[in-house]
C-alpha cells in the first residue's frame, strides 16, 4: 500500500456514505456503500488474505480512494445504484445494457397527454411503466393498447393555438384527435387514466369501471357512447383471457429469481397482477471473478428496484438478501407505501417462486450455449449483426434473384448460407409462372411467396435473415410476396437488399441505405452470397435457354409440336442422340407413328 493510500484511509469519517476504488489510470473499478465508511473501506486492507479470489484481484488493482458522506445508510444505497449504473465497474454486478431498456411514457404533466416508448427514464413528472427486456414485447402491448384506445401518440405540444385537421391516425380511428380542438380535456383525461390502468395490469378494475358507465349511458339513452364502451370491454377481455390464472389474491406481485455461471448471471422476473400471469421480464447481469450468490441477488435486487416503474404491492425472492431491512426501507420510500418482501416457504407462492427459478436456469443454459457457438461462429456474421442491428446471430441467411432476356424463359433462385457457408440443402430454382413480360417486382414477389410456403408449414428452416438481389422496390416486393404465402408482421425476419452499383444496404423501413465499408467481413459476407444467388439464378436461366433452343429446332421438324418436342428430349436427351437413334427406338415414344418417326429421322439426318 502506497503512502498516498494510507493516508487517505487515516481521513475517512465513520459517516454512511459511498465509496469508490480507482485503477492506476484513475478508473472506478468498484462502487460500494457503508454504515461507518472509516471501516468499510480499511476492512479490506487489512490483516489477513482476501476472502475471495475476486477480492483479491480488487485489492490488487487499488491505486486511489473516493468517497461521498450521506445523511443516511437508505440515502447511500440509492446513490450506489445511481453510481453503479453510471460508471458500470468492472467489480460490481451490473445489469447488461441496462441503459437500453425501453418503458412506455404517459406525459401525464400535460393537459392531452401523448403515450409513446422511451429509452430515458427521467424525473419530470411523467408516469413510466417497464421497463421491457424485449423491446418487441413492448412494441406490441403498445399496438394493443392504442388499438382499444384511442389516445395521441405524436409529441406535439397540445393546445395548439390553431387547431389542426387531424392526422393519418384521427381518421383512421387509431386517435381521438386533441389537436383538432374539439375534445374536451376531462374526457380525454379518462381516456388517459384508463391507459394508465391498462399499463399497471388493473384489468378486472378498468373492466368494472367501464361496464357502469356502459350501463349509465344506456339507462340515459346516449347509445352510440354505450356501444363504444361495449367494444372497449370486449377487447379488454379477449386480452384477459390470455392471461393465466396462477393466485386467487388480487395483489400485484413480482416474482424475482437468479441463476448465476461465469461472469454472467440471469436475473428473472414473474409479473402477476390481480392474480394473473401476465408478462416476465430477463435481465442479463455481468461481473468480474466470482461473487457470492447474496452479493448477486443484493445487486439485482438493488438494480430492479431502481428501474422498475410503478412497483408492485409484494416481491417474492428465493432467499432473503443480508440487507433486507435496508432494502425493505428505501423500497417503501420509492413506491411511497408498504411494499412486503418474503420468501415463501409453501403454497402457490412457493411454486411461483421454483417457477422463476427454473425459467431463470433455463435462460442461464441458452444463452451460455449461444455464448460457446458464437465462439465458434465466423466473425462475419458477428459484425453482420451489429451493422444491420439484428436481434440474433443470422447463423442461417437465404438470398432471392431474378433472370429473365427481355422477360422470356424467367427465373428465379433462392440460395442459403449456414454459419457463413453455403448450405445447399436449401437451394432452390422456380421457373416464373404467374408474370408476362419484364416485370422484375412482381417476379420477386413470385419467388419469395412460393419459398415461403414451404417454410410457413415448417417443411424448412426459418432463416434469421433474408438478402435480396436489388434495391428498395425488390425488398418491398418480397415482403408483400411472403405476406402473400400467409405470414404476418410478427413472422417476417429482417429483410435487406443490396445494390448492385456501389453495394449499397437497402431496408424496407428506410429512405435512405446503409453503406457498410468495403474491407468489412459484413460486407463481404452478403456480396458473396448475392453472388451466389446470382450465378444460380444464371445457371438456370442458361439451362432453360439451351432446352428452349433444342426444342425450337425440333419444332422445325414437320408435325413436330411442342408437346412432342419435350417428350423427345425426356427420353432422348438431346437433338444429337435423337439423331442416332433407330426408327423402331421413335416410334416408342408416346405420339410418333411409323411415319413421323421416319420423317423425324430423315429430317435430323439430313446434310449429316
Amino acid at each position: 500500500m502506497n503512502d498516498r493510500l494510507r493516508s487517505k484511509l487515516d481521513d475517512l469519517p465513520s459517516c454512511p456514505g459511498v465509496y469508490t476504488f480507482k485503477d492506476r489510470l484513475g478508473k472506478i473499478i468498484y462502487v460500494g456503500k457503508a454504515k461507518s465508511l472509516r471501516s468499510r473501506v480499511r476492512s479490506y486492507f487489512g490483516e489477513g488474505e482476501p476472502t475471495s479470489p475476486r477480492a483479491a484481484a480488487l485489492i490488487r488493482r487499488i491505486r486511489d480512494i473516493d468517497f461521498i458522506a450521506t445523511k443516511s445508510e437508505v440515502e447511500a444505497l440509492i446513490l450506489e445504484c445511481n453510481l453503479i449504473k453510471h460508471f458500470r465497474p468492472r467489480y460490481n454486478v451490473n445489469l447488461k445494457d441496462d441503459k437500453k431498456y425501453p418503458y412506455i411514457k404517459v406525459t401525464t404533466r400535460e393537459p392531452f397527454p401523448s403515450v409513446f416508448p422511451t429509452r430515458n427514464l427521467v424525473s419530470d413528472g411523467s408516469r413510466y411503466f417497464g421497463p421491457y427486456t424485449d423491446a418487441k414485447a413492448m412494441r406490441r402491448s403498445l399496438k394493443v393498447l392504442t388499438s382499444i384506445f384511442p389516445v395521441r401518440t405524436c409529441r406535439k405540444h397540445l393546445p395548439l393555438k390553431q387547431p389542426e385537421r387531424g392526422c393519418l391516425n384521427f381518421h383512421i380511428g387509431k386517435c381521438i384527435g386533441p389537436c383538432r380542438g374539439d375534445i374536451p380535456r376531462e374526457a380525454y383525461r379518462r381516456l388517459v387514466d384508463q391507459v394508465c390502468q391498462y399499463l399497471a395490469g388493473k384489468m378486472s378494475k378498468l373492466i368494472h369501471s367501464l361496464r357502469r358507465r356502459m350501463d349509465r349511458a344506456a339507462r340515459d339513452l346516449r347509445f352510440e357512447e354505450a356501444a363504444r364502451l361495449r367494444d372497449t370491454i370486449k377487447a379488454l377481455e379477449k386480452v384477459s383471457e390470455r392471461q393465466t390464472v396462477v393466485m386467487t389474491s388480487p395483489r400485484d406481485r413480482d416474482v424475482l429469481a437468479v441463476r448465476s455461471g461465469k461472469r454472467l448471471a440471469i436475473g428473472y422476473v414473474l409479473k402477476i397482477r390481480e392474480g394473473k400471469l401476465v408478462g416476465k421480464e430477463v435481465y442479463r447481469l455481468s461481473f468480474e471473478g466470482q461473487p457470492t450468490d447474496d452479493e448477486i441477488l443484493n445487486s439485482f435486487l438493488r438494480q430492479y428496484i431502481a428501474a422498475t416503474a410503478p412497483l408492485p404491492d409484494e416481491i417474492l425472492l428465493e432467499a432473503m438478501p443480508s440487507d433486507i431491512d435496508l432494502i425493505r426501507t428505501w423500497l417503501e420510500a420509492r413506491a411511497g407505501r408498504k411494499v412486503r418482501v418474503y420468501s415463501p416457504r409453501s403454497g402457490k407462492a412457493h411454486d411461483l417462486v421454483v417457477m422463476a427459478g427454473n425459467n431463470a436456469q433455463l435462460g442461464l443454459n441458452q444463452i451460455t450455449e449461444r455464448v460457446a457457438q458464437e465462439g465458434r461462429i465466423p466473425r462475419s456474421l458477428t459484425e453482420l449483426m451489429r451493422w444491420l442491428h439484428l436481434a440474433e446471430l443470422p447463423r442461417l441467411i437465404e438470398a432471392f434473384d431474378i433472370s429473365a432476356t427481355q422477360g422470356s424463359l424467367a427465373v428465379g433462385s433462392r440460395v442459403a448460407f449456414k454459419d457463413a457457408r453455403p448450405y445447399r440443402k436449401l437451394y432452390r430454382h422456380y421457373t416464373i409462372r404467374d408474370v408476362i413480360g419484364q416485370d422484375d417486382f412482381a417476379m420477386m414477389r413470385e419467388v419469395a411467396a412460393r419459398a415461403w410456403s414451404h417454410i410457413s408449414k415448417d417443411e424448412e428452416e426459418k432463416p434469421q435473415l433474408i438478402l435480396i438481389d436489388g434495391g428498395k422496390g425488390q425488398v418491398t416486393s418480397a415482403i408483400q410476396g411472403i405476406k402473400d404465402a400467409g405470414a404476418s408482421d410478427a413472422d417476417l425476419p429482417p429483410i435487406v437488399g443490396i445494390a448492385k452499383r456501389l453495394d449499397e444496404i437497402w431496408f424496407p423501413d428506410r429512405s435512405a441505405p446503409l453503406q457498410i465499408p468495403h474491407d468489412s467481413p459484413a460486407l463481404r459476407l452478403l456480396q458473396r452470397i448475392r453472388d451466389e444467388a446470382h450465378r444460380f439464378a444464371i445457371d438456370f436461366h442458361r439451362k432453360r435457354r439451351r432446352k428452349a433452343a433444342i426444342r425450337s429446332q425440333l419444332e422445325q421438324v414437320p408435325g413436330i409440336g411442342g408437346q412432342l418436342a419435350k417428350r423427345l428430349l425426356e427420353q432422348f436427351g438431346s437433338v444429337d442422340r435423337i439423331r442416332q437413334v433407330t426408327i423402331d427406338e421413335l416410334c416408342k415414344v408416346r405420339g410418333i407413328s411409323r411415319s413421323k418417326a421416319q420423317t423425324i429421322h430423315n429430317y435430323l439426318t439430313r446434310g449429316v
